[in-house]
């Protein structure tokens, strides 16, 4: 459970107010477990997910090792190791131990199991502490008893500081009794920084930490831990060490490392100086993030398990052996000969000097058996890898060796290989043709329907492709590059509107009749109805030119008229007003060119309508006059039409 900061007592000179918040304090400190019957704490989610993968263990298949700490799973074949290192590795990260040691030295939680007076000290950085008191020597102690707790410690701090440049150490010394708990602990903390270190102006940190704290608990048991961490910027290493044992009395002991690299030296390698580097031989075992590596030789008693498919070695560790004998199969002899290849005479008294994968080949003249140990009987293999068999998947190309190949039929005789020539009657299907020189092909090839197919008729053949059977022999075709002189499409789709095929309208003159001399409401005609199709999920954008209109303006007086275009029936588009007047006062019939771009007022796409129509406006009298639109014509772009 983690420690929460201690409450402090408040006096507020009301007496019922001081009484109200003591009784408060006592009941938070009761369910917090500070104070009181240990029976009485609440229970946290912390709490709850530790029972529950207390009893996830328990009702995990399997058995749990003499240790404590494997639980050895039966799997299907025999194999158990896999599962034994995982729990190995799920035991050890479980441990309160490795979860202290883990928290880094910039880490607060790493004394959550403290008193809250001694995290409010220890948890405060002793360099930013020089940078604050300077150089000093100071000493702290103090004793805080009530009728449920008693506390009691001492503090000795070194601290110098200079230009940004500041050292500290601190030890602390602790002791708390409460009912049914009691700890000791004791901790010391070295640091040194540099401002302004990194480029981003942050300070470069090395620490040195060391925590020791021993603990009775009358519900959670009795913990002894010692944790010494070192840390240099992002750099981090520790070691842990603890013994623990629970209210129900099961032990556990571990010493942890945490470091990038963990070696064992020969200390004998400095006899004649520390000026000498370790050669190889003094640096027999290491291990890192790659893996762990042994440089000397390696004894063993007993069996060893190695994760792969659960097989056990015994009598030492050694390779299984892969031995022949001209010689008529016999368990026994096999037997004998690792027992001779070991070196420990000419015959066996037992079997336990093999090893799971011991494989012997015996033979006489042409025929040979070869068996395996799997632990308990010679065994049929499957496959020989002594090299007069292949494991399937275990021979490269460029190991294969092709002098001297042979390929025989079921019979031995052979079919192909050195100094044999193929022999016919072995490909089935060729027959005669296999023989023939110059062989014509066309004269034994026949399609489908029985007609036969020679030179001649594979060119007419290909010579009568038309628009009738062009599905026949094109069904689908893929096409980089062609050269056509006339070609008929009967429907041509491009993707993406790749490209724009306008398409053009004409229409006969339409006259637009005006009222002269009034205001009533001005007249209007359509000019073109058409649609135009951008496709699904092609829009054209907004300012796109789409179509253009065009015609002739003809009147016999001063005339004036607008034109907009109408996006599937909806309001005026782009209105453009326009206007023919006559300077000699008479009724003189006159015309005048009128060209009108569709502009796109907005993102479109699908089917749409596009509608022109053309409306007679006042002029600049007010007056409304009759006009002719002469030879129309739209041509709308873009889209699929």
């Amino acid at each position: 459970m983690a420690k929460l900061p201690a409450l402090p007592s408040i006096q507020t000179g009301n007496a019922k107010l001081d009484t109200w918040l003591g009784q408060l304090k006592e009941r938070v400190e009761v369910r917090e477990g500070e104070r009181g019957n240990p029976w009485e704490a609440a229970v946290t989610r912390r709490d709850l997910k530790a029972v529950e993968d207390a009893f996830s263990k328990m009702n995990g298949q399997g058995q749990v090792s003499t240790n404590g700490t494997d639980i050895v799973f039966e799997m299907p074949g025999g194999g158990t190791a896999s599962w034994a290192i995982d729990k190995f590795i799920d035991s050890i990260k479980n441990l309160q131990v490795y979860k202290d040691l883990m928290k880094r030295l910039d880490d607060p939680s790493r004394f959550d199991n403290l008193p809250g007076e001694i995290r409010d000290i220890v948890s405060k950085s002793i360099a930013d502490e020089a940078a604050k008191l300077g150089t000093q020597i100071g000493r702290v102690e103090k004793i805080s008893e009530s009728k449920y707790r008693a506390l009691a410690y001492q503090v000795d701090t070194l601290t110098a500081s200079v230009q940004g440049a500041q050292a500290g150490i601190r030890e602390v010394d602790f002791v708390v009794a409460k009912a049914n708990f009691a700890q000791a602990g004791k901790i010391t903390q070295l640091e040194a920084s540099l401002g302004n270190y990194y480029q981003d102006g942050t300070p470069g940190r090395a620490i040195l930490e060391e925590q020791m704290t021993a603990t009775a608990d009358r519900v959670a048991g009795l913990s002894s831990q010692w944790t010494l961490k070192v840390q240099a910027g992002k750099a981090f290493a520790g070691v842990g060490l603890a013994a623990t044992e629970d209210g129900a009395g099961n032990a556990v002991s571990a010493f942890i490392i945490a470091a990038n690299k963990f070696a064992i030296v020969d200390p004998n390698t400095y006899t004649t100086g520390l000026t000498n580097t370790p050669d190889n031989a003094h640096i027999p075992f290491g291990v890192d993030s790659y893996g762990i590596y042994m440089n000397t030789n390696v004894y063993i008693r007993g069996n060893m398990r190695v994760d792969t498919g659960g097989k056990t070695l015994v009598d030492g560790l050694r390779g299984s052996a892969q031995l022949a004998s001209s010689s008529a199969w016999s368990a026994t002899t096999a037997s004998n000969l690792i027992y001779s290849w070991l070196g420990k005479g000419s015959t066996a008294p037992n079997n336990n000097h093999l090893v799971i994968g011991d494989t012997v080949t015996m033979g006489t003249g042409s025929s040979a058996v070869t068996r395996t140990w799997n632990g308990t009987a010679w065994v049929n293999p499957g496959v020989i890898i002594n090299g007069n068999l292949l494991v399937s998947g275990s021979v490269s190309a460029g190991a294969i060796n092709t002098n001297g190949l042979i390929i025989r039929d079921n019979a031995g005789n052979p079919i192909l290989g050195a100094g044999n020539q193929l022999n016919v009657n072995y490909i089935d299907g060729l027959g005669a043709l296999a023989t023939q020189s110059d062989a014509r092909i066309g004269s034994t090839v026949k399609f489908p329907d029985g007609t036969t197919l020679n030179t001649q008729d594979f060119i007419n053949r290909l010579s009568k492709i038309d628009s009738g059977n062009i599905g026949t022999f094109m069904a689908t075709a893929a096409i980089g590059t062609a050269y056509i002189g006339n070609a008929a499409v009967n429907t041509l789709q491009i993707a993406g509107n790749a490209v724009t095929v306008p398409v053009g309208r004409s229409g006969g003159d339409v006259s637009i009749a005006g009222a002269d001399w009034t205001i009533n409401p001005s007249a209007t005609a359509l000019l073109f109805d058409e649609y135009i199709d951008f496709g699904t999920g092609v829009n054209a954008g907004q300012g796109m030119l789409i179509g253009i209109c065009s015609f002739f303006m003809r009147s016999l007086d001063d005339a004036m008229g607008q034109i907009a275009y109408y996006i599937n029936g909806g309001s005026p588009q782009s209105v453009l007003q326009f206007g023919l007047r006559i300077y000699n006062g008479g009724d003189t019939d006159m015309s005048m060119p009128v060209t009108y771009p569709f502009i796109v007022p907005s993102s479109l796409s699908g089917n749409v309508r596009v509608s022109v129509r053309v409306t007679c406006i006042q002029n600049g009298a007010g007056d409304y006059h009759p006009f002719t639109c002469r030879m129309p014509r739209l041509i709308l772009l873009g889209g699929k039409r």
